[in-house]
């Protein structure tokens, strides 16, 4: 096999596609054809043996004076070299020809679905209402995303000796007041529990607003309660606004997603992005993975304390696996790379 056609096959091996492994081998042996026994190589020239050539016996013929021009000319020999000096090979390289980096290899592309999968997470996170799942038995239903809040009625469960369908039909009623930006243009619409969906979803900011402004005419004018209905407030208010920061930090994260995805398939399909950036894929997919895992940390650190019963939902989980995809896909890339 010709050292063009093993260099050949050497880029095969790689990943790149024939076309590709053609164009580089090329690089280095420009009439390389595939599939050739030897890629156009210089001749080899067998040495000449040096034993002494028998002079040819004279055919008696009559005396003619022959002209020296029209004597047979005679070609001349080439120096004869000892059988190891031989020309050298015009396409051998002198040295180790260097292959290809990069290219389409498995790692590559697996760095690429990771930084996808990480980016439809991060958004699918970043839109979900179940961040916080409450697991009381009259909750009816309730989770809380980022800044929103979301009720499922059919889920809500019998309490204090009212039946299960009085138990959905109060939830209905109650959970599109509440929820609502103006809760006196909700109350005005005045539709019964059979005109009202089970899901409803709403502000969370509205929905501390709007149970402060609910309850507190049950105060009656006493202080101490509408002191205490100001702070329940505060405390509920709170939560949305650590939904806000939480959820800056994660979009983010979902934009260096982005920017990583962009980077690793340019590298992934050979392409040349502007100032090299498709090099640099690796460093975007981790940072991207580091702002998804602090986003869901910032977002916990700063939730007010409670005695409710919650629990993480599949919001949390959901950013958290992101993250950790985003992160291997830039490690995937740099041992590529590497």
């Amino acid at each position: 096999m010709s050292a063009a056609q093993d260099y050949y096959e050497q880029v095969l091996g790689m990943g790149h596609s024939p076309e590709n492994a053609l164009a580089y081998t090329r690089q280095h042996y420009p009439n390389f054809v595939p599939g050739t026994a030897d890629a156009l190589a210089a001749p080899v020239m067998t040495p000449v043996s040096q034993q002494a050539v028998p002079a040819v016996q004279p055919v008696a013929q009559p005396v003619i004076a022959a002209a020296p021009a029209m004597a047979a000319p005679v070609a001349a020999v080439a120096p004869i070299e000892a059988p190891g000096a031989l020309q050298p090979n015009a396409y051998a390289p002198m040295a180790a020809t260097p292959l290809p980096t990069g290219g389409t290899t498995p790692m590559m592309w697996g760095a690429v679905g990771c930084i996808v999968f990480a980016l439809l997470l991060s958004m699918a996170g970043q839109f979900s209402h179940a961040w916080i799942v409450n697991n009381e038995e009259d909750s009816g239903g309730l989770t809380a995303g980022l800044t929103t809040i979301r009720a499922d009625c059919s889920e809500a469960n019998p309490v204090d000796g009212f039946s299960k369908q009085e138990v959905v039909d109060q939830c209905k009623a109650s959970s599109p007041i509440l929820f609502s930006e103006d809760m006196e243009a909700a109350i005005a619409e005045n539709k019964t529990v059979d005109q009202i969906g089970n899901v409803h979803v709403g502000d969370y900011e509205d929905y501390c607003n709007n149970m402060y402004a609910y309850i507190s005419p049950m105060a009656m004018g006493d202080q101490d309660a509408l002191s205490n209905l100001s702070e329940v407030r505060d405390t509920c208010l709170e939560t949305p606004a650590a939904g806000s920061t939480g959820g800056m930090v994660l979009w983010l994260g979902s934009i260096g997603a982005l920017l990583g995805m962009v980077m690793l398939s340019a590298g992934a399909i050979g392409r040349t992005l502007p100032a090299e950036a498709e090099k640099h894929g690796k460093w975007a997919g981790m940072a991207a993975g580091v702002l998804m895992l602090l986003a869901v940390l910032v977002w916990w650190l700063l939730l007010p304390d409670t005695d409710a019963d919650t629990s993480a939902g599949m919001g949390v989980w959901m950013t958290v696996l992101g993250g950790v995809l985003a992160i291997v896909a830039g490690v995937l890339a740099y041992m590529d790379q590497k």
